[in-house]
């Protein structure tokens, strides 16, 4: 019988006043009721909710809440309903699992769509409503108030335009790795042929957890992972020093001097500047005005 150590990581970064910390449901250490964490996000297809703008109207993707392992998944279903549009994306997020906020910026980097830090104010039916219908919401984008926390930051990277108005804010903090290590009992058969050991088979047994631990030291792999990422998006890695500002239970908030110089932000403008309905009056409309057809 051989009993070997196996071990497993996560990166995890904790939302605004929380700490969210990415381990298995096995290995999951016993701790004590934390506060409540931010409802996962949501994100759907909106269109701004002037009458005067009919029916030519700006629609944009409203990407609010924490960033989970399942966000990815959910940001496709929204860009398969935005279809050859360009919408923007309206952000405000406390953070969260930073492996799916760089798959998502992944798939923001790949339409070349533009991200602002807002949020959204739904007028009628609203995405959480169980009586609601998915499709296209109705709403109006704000930008006091917003914010883009923790992991955030690695989505709003990926915009063309990366746009943080006045009142709006972007912080950072230490990336948690949590290690986690299993105990695993296997049975193996095997043979000794010429003084050497040959394995015929090898069954597990068991696996039980055996220990884990957090950690704020980012390992080389992951650093390389991130700064190749921000350098694919056109940011400086630098901004990845920042985050030693903050421990994973707080947030450093990014003066308008790091945020430009790091070129987290391209331009201190609010995200409404995205979603106007200027923006459809124009001879030439913005890409992300839709033409409402009359209904038969």
């Amino acid at each position: 019988m051989i009993v070997a150590l196996g071990a497993g990581v996560r990166l995890a970064m904790a939302g605004i006043l929380l700490a969210t910390l990415a381990v298995t449901a096995e290995a999951a250490p016993k701790k004590k009721a934390g506060p409540p964490l931010e409802p996962p996000m949501t994100v759907v297809v909106v269109r701004s909710n002037i009458p005067s703008c009919e029916p030519d109207c700006p629609q944009w993707i409203s990407a609010q809440g924490r960033i989970t392992a399942n966000t990815p998944s959910v940001f496709k279903k929204a860009l398969k309903l935005a279809g050859k549009k360009r919408l923007p994306v309206i952000i405000t997020s406390p953070g969260g699992d930073v492996d799916a906020a760089l798959a998502i910026g992944n798939l923001i980097r790949a339409r070349k769509l533009d991200v602002a830090v807002g949020w959204t104010v739904f007028s009628g039916c609203e995405p959480r409503q169980k009586d609601c219908k998915p499709g296209v919401y109705s709403g109006t984008v704000y930008n006091y108030g917003a914010y883009c926390a923790s992991a955030c930051p690695f989505i709003l990277a990926a915009g063309q335009q990366r746009l943080l108005g006045w009142r709006a804010m972007v912080g950072v903090h230490q990336i948690s790795t949590t290690m986690i290590q299993d105990r695993s009992l296997y049975r193996e058969k095997y043979i000794i042929v010429k003084g050497k050991k040959k394995v015929l088979s090898r069954t597990l047994v068991s696996k039980k957890p055996a220990k884990s631990y957090v950690t704020t030291k980012l390992a080389k792999s992951h650093r390389r992972k991130l700064t190749a990422y921000l350098k694919t998006m056109g940011v400086s890695a630098e901004l990845i020093k920042l985050f030693d500002k903050a421990p994973p239970t707080s947030i450093y908030m990014l003066s308008p001097d790091e945020a430009s110089s790091t070129k987290l932000v391209t331009a201190f403008n609010p995200a409404s500047n995205l979603v106007g309905t200027y923006l459809c009056s124009m001879p030439t409309p913005a890409d992300n005005c839709v033409k409402l057809e009359p209904k038969p």
